[in-house]
């Protein structure tokens, strides 16, 4: 049980949350589940990712978030809008999951000049 415990802490530590600082500390318990629940929905289909980072802050008419993913070499940043603090990150996720998809791709596909010929 401990061995699990600590497995879910330095995977929630792979996810770093950053509120204004007028956050209330429900609104960070709350941002917190939802945004780690969107990561482990990503890296369960796209594959896990060494860092995640989360900026939420308020903006005229709502909410702007910014959401950063880094893997290796690979870093990809997205930007969000939403008139609630989920709402701009899911805006950024969102955006986020299309870009590691063709980023990821692209590390994966084959070179032109090796064509499959199911043999």
């Amino acid at each position: 049980m401990e061995l699990r415990t600590a497995r879910e802490r330095a995977k929630a530590n792979r996810i770093e949350l950053q509120l204004h600082a007028q956050a209330s500390a429900r609104q960070q318990r709350e941002l917190g589940a939802f945004v780690r629940f969107c990561v482990a929905r990503l890296e369960r289909e796209l594959g896990p990712s060494e860092r995640w980072i989360v900026k939420i802050d308020p903006s005229s008419g709502g909410f702007r978030s910014m959401v950063a993913m880094h893997d290796g070499a690979l870093a990809i940043e997205s930007t969000g809008r939403g008139l609630d603090g989920p709402l701009a990150v899911w805006d950024a996720l969102c955006r986020l999951e299309q870009a590691v998809r063709e980023a990821r791709a692209g590390r994966t596909l084959r070179a032109p000049d090796e064509r499959f010929d199911g043999a």
